[in-house]
């Protein structure tokens, strides 16, 4: 079942012949399989298959994204996180490291987050000592994210110590690169208003490309990625300079908290 999320990453349907072929077992077990991704809300089940639930789109919806390498996303979030010191401000983008990363910061002291993620905010809310600052914009669904002018005016009026980023893909030429404009529009305003800049990616993010660069070699202040990036190209990137952190994931733990259905959330307010 991971591997089926993986493949819709970057594909719009996975057929079960292919799958069956894959791992030698029966197009019944595929199935049976298939039909529990569908049923946890994760896949569309079509004949012969399944497709990404954002049919046509290349993104991966934000709660697929979420479960695909858990530890070493939660690895990396706890390294980022113990460079942030309290009376701090910070930036998050919507990426799903992102989200493990808020988790671990709402225990920091008189912090200042500002996000375009409605679910990393969400993760902050109601950490007592921790101000939240949505940049606004226009809902882009697939990434639960603000996008647009609204978010880039608060942005250029903001100066934030640290700013941490998800990246699709990365090269030493162009530097870390996303794929859809938007979002790249405002990973830029979000780097520009930070004095620091980290990025923040797993390992297989390091073999990928994208349409889009954000922040360049020179721009970007370190990386923290997690032991299955490969030792060349982290030595490269040392080599130019960037401050590369690999953290070790640990064994597996339960997460700390789900994210937070927001039409509920917003339901309970108002019945309240």
């Amino acid at each position: 079942m991971q591997h089926v999320l993986r493949l819709l990453e970057v594909r719009d349907y996975v057929p079960v012949a292919e799958l069956s072929e894959a791992f030698a077992v029966s197009e019944v077990t595929v199935r049976s399989d298939l039909t529990e991704l569908a049923r946890q809300g994760l896949v569309a089940r079509i004949r012969g298959g399944v497709r990404a639930l954002q049919q046509g789109q290349s993104e991966a919806g934000f709660d697929l994204r979420l479960r695909l390498e858990v530890d070493q996303k939660r690895a990396i979030a706890r390294m980022a996180a113990a460079m942030v010191g309290d009376n701090e401000a910070v930036a998050l983008d919507a990426s799903t490291t992102a989200y493990y990363l808020a988790l671990e910061l709402r225990a920091k002291r008189e912090l200042v987050g500002v996000t375009n993620g409605l679910l990393v905010a969400t993760a902050l809310a109601d950490a007592p000592t921790i101000t939240v600052i949505v940049t606004g914009g226009v809902l882009r669904l697939s990434a639960m994210s603000l996008v647009g002018d609204l978010g880039t005016d608060v942005l250029r009026t903001t100066r934030i110590n640290k700013g941490f980023l998800g990246a699709r893909g990365l090269s030493i030429e162009r530097g870390l690169m996303d794929l859809n404009p938007d979002e790249v529009r405002i990973k830029q305003e979000m780097a520009d208003a930070c004095e620091r800049v980290y990025g923040i990616f797993d390992g297989p993010k390091w073999h990928r490309s994208a349409l889009l660069a954000f922040v360049s070699v020179e721009e970007l202040t370190g990386i923290v990625t997690d032991s299955t990036a490969p030792a060349e190209e982290v030595e490269a990137w040392r080599a130019a300079g960037v401050d590369v952190v690999v953290a070790e994931p640990g064994p597996h733990e339960p997460l700390l908290r789900r994210p937070r259905d927001l039409r509920l959330a917003m339901r309970d307010e108002e019945a309240g």
